[in-house]
């Protein structure tokens, strides 16, 4: 039943887009232009009325924030793969107009989802720091290619017992390590 329910709450999500450092001084009625330029800023081939957003809003913030620190803006993109465009490109290029240098783009994901991610944490740092991409599956578990090989792993101890099997990988030079750890962490790293 849980699963379930993360299952329904992650599709009504799916064509959320979150943007965190939003300046508070960008009133709820100018949100739809700046967003809308934000957008066009990431996509600047697809065509205005491609462009559409059905909802955006300001979410509140948790308790364990500064006061100084902006209140995240969800969006509601109207296309499903403008969504999955516009997070691709923020994702090969973050700032692609000096207008919005503080924008982060994420995807909006439940606390659940977050929650679970979370547990994984020990085996995406080492992942980033032996230069390994990942990405998520649903339910919650991780897909890693190495050399061909690809691996699922269901669960955190997956994780740690594939990167024993693994062992030793090539060496990383200690300036691409330093990168690595120094990179863009999703939301829920």
């Amino acid at each position: 039943m849980e699963a379930r329910m993360a299952d329904y709450e992650v599709r009504a999500r799916r064509n959320n887009l979150r943007l965190r450092g939003v300046p508070e001084s960008i009133l709820q009625d100018e949100l739809p232009i700046f967003v809308r330029g934000l957008l066009h800023a990431y996509a600047p081939d697809i065509p205005a009325d491609m462009l559409l957003v059905d909802r955006v809003h300001r979410v509140p913030k948790p308790s364990y924030l500064p006061d100084s620190t902006p209140r995240d803006v969800l969006i509601r993109a109207h296309f499903y793969h403008i969504k999955e465009l516009i997070l691709k490109t923020h994702r090969s290029k973050p700032n692609p107009h000096e207008e919005y240098p503080t924008v982060r783009i994420l995807a909006d994901l439940s606390a659940a989802t977050l929650r679970k991610r979370r547990e994984y944490q020990q085996v995406t740092t080492e992942l980033r720091n032996r230069g390994l991409r990942y990405r998520w599956g649903f339910p919650t578990k991780l897909i890693v290619t190495r050399n061909g090989d690809t691996k699922i792993l269901s669960n955190p101890e997956e994780g740690i017992k594939t990167q024993a099997e693994w062992g030793p990988l090539c060496s990383i030079p200690k300036d691409t390590q330093r990168s690595l750890g120094q990179g863009r962490r999703s939301q829920a790293d």
